[in-house]
C-alpha cells in the first residue's frame, strides 16, 4: 500500500518464455536498497524466508525467476547477517521463499554508521523531501558540514559498497553483464559501475517524482551534479511519467548545460546517448482479483458488513508526509459542514500503515492526522456514528476487502511517482466506486481522465469532489468504474516490465 506498494504478489507465467528469450545470453544484475526476501528468525537460527513487501519486488520477481539473475541488496538486520552465514563461497545464498519462489541474492554489509548517514540523514529524509517537494524553503533544510559528511562518509560510501558488489558479481560470468538498479538510494552507482565495466549496460528506474531543474538547487551543487552525472552512467534512465521524463531533461541541460533531444528524449553525455523514457509501474492484476476472492479476504469482508454504513470513503496509505492525509480529513471535515444530509449516512474509513517512525517530521506527522482525526470524531459524532474510522496497522486482506466495497477513494497526495493504491483500488472495487485523485499523482496521467482529479492543495474542492462522487448518477458511476478497470488491465505490470525490456532490447541491438 502507499508509494510503489502493491499488496499482491505477482505471478505473471505468461512473460517469463519471452523474459528468457530477450536476456538470453546477459548477466542479469537487480541492484536495490532492499533484498527481495524478508528473513525471520527462530530459536535455532532462520526459522522462514518470505517474499519481501512492495511494489519493486513484485514488480521484479518475474525478472529474477526467468533470467536467473542476481539480486543486491543491503543487509539490514541481524537476520539477514544470520543467512549470510549459509552463503557459498563467492557469497551468493541461494534461497527459496514459503511460497516456493526461487532468488540468487548477494548481500551488500556497510558499516552500521555509514549505512545510518546514507539512508537517514541523505536518502530519507533530504533526498525523498526534495523529489516531493516537501521542504518549507522558508525554515528548511538547514545544510552544514554536517550534511557534507553525511554525503562524504554516507551516502557516496554505500553508493561505492553496492558497486563494488556489482563488480564482483559480474567477474564471475562470461556473459556481458545487464545491471538494473532501482530508485533513489543507488544515484550514483551507474557512474561508478560504467568506470570499471565499460561494456556492462545499465539501465536505472526511478520510483519517485523528478522535480524541476530549480527544486534540486535546494541542495548543493556538488550533490546535485552528482546525483546527475551518477544517473548518466546508464544506457537508459527510465522514470513514471512524461512530466517526470521533462524535468530530468530540463535537469540535465539547465543545471548541467548539457545537450539534450527533448522530442527523441536523450541526453548526450560524454560522447554517448543516454535515453530517458517513462514507463508508468502498475500492478498484476490477476494476482489481484486472486488476492480479492481468497477467504481471507471474504472474512474481512463480513467483518465490513457488520458496520458499513450506507456510503463509504475510502483511503490506503502510508502514514508519509507526501500523502496528504490531514489535508483529506479537513476536506472530509468541510463536506460534513456544507452538507449536513450526509451526517450518520457516511463513514470516511482511514487504512494508515506507519512509515519512517524514526525520522521526527513523520512522528510528528502521524500526531498531527491522530489530532485531526479526533477533533473531527469530537465536533460531528452522535451515539451511534463516528464519522472518521481510523485504523493504523498492517493488513494487506483488509485493504484488499475495503477496496472491494468503496464507494468514493481518496488519493489526494501532494506528490506522488505512482501511487499504487489508485490502481489496486479500480480493479477490485465491485460497487463501481468513483475515485478522487491528486493531479500530482503519477496515475493521473493514465486514470485521470475517468477520476475526479483535484488540486490537493485545495480542501473546497477536495470536499466537492467528495460529495460528487458520493451523488454521482449509478450509470456514470458504472462507466467511470468500467472504464478505469480497461485502464489498469490494459497497462499492468506485464506491460511495464516488457516495455522496459524492448527498449533494452532494441539498445543492446546496436
Amino acid at each position: 500500500m502507499g508509494r510503489g506498494r502493491s499488496v499482491i504478489l505477482c505471478g505473471m507465467p505468461g512473460i517469463e518464455p519471452y523474459l528468457r528469450r530477450m536476456l538470453q545470453g546477459w548477466q542479469t544484475i537487480v541492484v536495490a536498497n532492499r533484498p527481495p526476501i524478508d528473513v525471520h528468525l527462530g530459536e535455532g537460527g532462520v526459522d522462514r524466508i518470505t517474499r519481501g513487501g512492495g511494489g519493486l519486488v513484485t514488480a521484479m520477481a518475474s525478472l529474477a525467476r526467468s533470467s536467473n539473475s542476481t539480486w543486491i541488496g543491503a543487509a539490514r538486520g541481524e537476520a539477514d547477517h544470520a543467512l549470510i552465514e549459509t552463503a557459498g563461497e563467492d557469497g551468493t545464498v541461494e534461497v527459496t521463499t514459503e511460497d516456493h519462489e526461487t532468488f540468487r541474492v548477494v548481500f551488500v554489509e556497510p558499516n552500521p554508521e555509514a549505512y545510518d548517514l546514507y539512508y537517514n540523514q541523505i536518502s530519507n529524509p533530504l533526498l525523498w523531501f526534495i523529489q516531493h517537494y516537501l521542504w518549507d524553503l522558508g525554515r528548511e533544510p538547514i545544510l552544514d558540514s554536517a550534511t557534507g559528511r553525511a554525503w562524504r562518509e554516507g551516502y557516496v560510501r554505500v553508493n561505492q559498497d553496492f558497486a563494488d558488489k556489482v563488480v564482483q558479481v559480474a567477474a564471475r560470468s562470461s556473459l556481458r553483464p545487464l545491471v538494473m538498479t532501482q530508485d533513489y538510494h543507488l544515484y550514483l552507482l551507474p557512474a561508478m559501475v560504467r568506470a570499471r565495466l565499460p561494456e556492462a549496460r545499465l539501465q536505472h528506474f526511478i520510483h519517485i517524482p523528478w522535480p524541476t531543474p530549480q527544486y534540486w538547487k535546494v541542495i548543493p551543487r556538488h550533490m546535485r551534479d552528482g546525483i546527475l552525472t551518477g544517473l548518466l552512467g546508464n544506457d537508459v534512465v527510465g522514470l513514471q511519467t512524461s512530466l517526470d521524463v521533462r524535468n530530468f531533461l530540463m535537469t540535465c541541460e539547465e543545471n548541467l548545460g548539457l545537450g539534450v533531444d527533448h522530442r527523441q528524449r536523450i541526453v548526450f553525455y560524454e560522447g554517448r546517448s543516454v535515453w530517458v523514457r517513462a514507463y508508468p509501474i502498475s500492478i498484476d492484476v490477476a494476482g489481484m482479483a486472486k488476492m480479492a476472492a481468497s477467504p481471507a479476504v471474504r472474512q474481512e469482508e463480513e467483518l465490513i458488513a457488520a458496520w458499513r454504513p450506507e456510503l463509504l470513503i475510502l483511503r490506503v496509505d502510508r502514514t508519509d508526509l507526501s500523502k496528504n492525509i490531514v489535508r483529506g480529513f479537513l476536506a472530509y471535515e468541510r463536506l460534513l459542514e456544507a452538507h449536513p444530509e450526509l451526517r450518520g449516512r457516511v463513514v470516511f474509513w482511514a487504512l494508515l500503515q506507519r512509515s519512517r517512525q524514526n525520522v521526527d517530521a513523520y512522528r510528528s506527522y502521524l500526531g498531527a492526522l491522530v489530532a485531526a482525526t479526533a477533533r473531527v470524531n469530537r465536533r460531528f459524532q452522535t451515539g451511534t456514528w463516528l464519522p472518521i474510522r481510523l485504523e493504523v496497522a498492517d493488513n494487506l486482506h483488509r485493504a484488499v476487502a475495503a477496496y472491494k466495497n468503496y464507494d468514493a477513494l481518496l488519493v489526494n497526495p501532494i506528490y506522488d511517482g505512482m501511487n499504487l493504491v489508485a490502481k489496486e483500488g479500480v480493479v477490485c472495487n465491485e460497487r463501481d466506486g468513483v475515485l478522487v485523485l491528486s493531479e500530482n499523482a503519477g496515475s493521473y496521467e493514465e486514470l485521470g481522465q475517468h477520476a475526479l482529479g483535484i488540486n490537493p492543495f485545495d480542501i473546497d474542492e477536495t470536499a466537492e469532489a467528495l460529495h460528487t462522487a458520493l451523488t454521482m448518477a449509478k450509470r456514470y458511476r458504472a462507466n467511470r468504474s468500467r472504464q478505469l478497470r480497461q485502464t489498469v488491465r490494459r497497462n499492468d505490470i506485464t506491460r511495464w516490465i516488457s516495455n522496459q525490456l524492448q527498449d533494452l532490447n532494441d539498445l543492446l541491438a546496436q
